[in-house]
């Protein structure tokens, strides 16, 4: 869950070598949806404990993980005290998007409703695919897997918090 204008961005796993890099498992599938973050103050947070803020110094891609260092974070001793801490950044660094386009924060959590008004549930999570997104829309024990396509989505309105469908034969059978 996003509190207070910040967006869970990813959780720190593990470290990797001796001198303080720590394995950063990212919640989005293109860092590229990342504002920049060089030199900036990340929370870290772990279950209940109060939040820390660290200054991330140096981040790179090695062998399909990313590798993080932090300024605080000298040697692997202290890397692995932040093992399964989340990292939340504030909504303010995101760029704003081109009209039509939406960051996951920003879709998960909305109600949908299927093209006869129907309630279908809330947005729990997005799968990414190599063609188009998916909605995980849950109702209780009822799931229901969206396509986000334009033939489909027939509007996303934030202020709202909805989803609106369009009515496609076959779709929610």
């Amino acid at each position: 869950m996003q509190a207070e204008g910040l967006i869970a961005v990813g959780r720190l796993t593990k470290p990797h070598g001796l001198r303080g890099e720590v394995v950063f498992l990212p919640y989005v599938h293109d860092l590229q949806l990342l504002p920049d973050l060089m030199q900036r103050q990340l929370l870290l947070r772990k279950g209940s404990a109060p939040p820390r803020s660290l200054t991330l110094s140096e981040w790179r891609s090695a062998h399909k993980r990313v590798l993080i260092r932090l300024q605080e974070c000298p040697d692997m001793t202290a890397a692995d005290a932040l093992r399964d801490y989340e990292v939340f950044i504030p909504r303010a660094w995101f760029p704003p998007l081109p009209v039509g386009e939406y960051y996951w924060f920003e879709i998960e959590g909305l109600v949908v409703y299927a093209g006869d008004g129907r309630y279908l549930g809330t947005v729990v999570d997005i799968l990414y695919t190599g063609s188009n997104d998916v909605y995980i829309v849950r109702d209780g024990a009822q799931e229901t897997l969206i396509p986000a396509l334009k033939s489909v989505v027939q509007s996303i309105d934030l202020e709202r918090g909805e989803i609106r469908l369009a009515t496609v034969v076959g779709l929610l059978d």
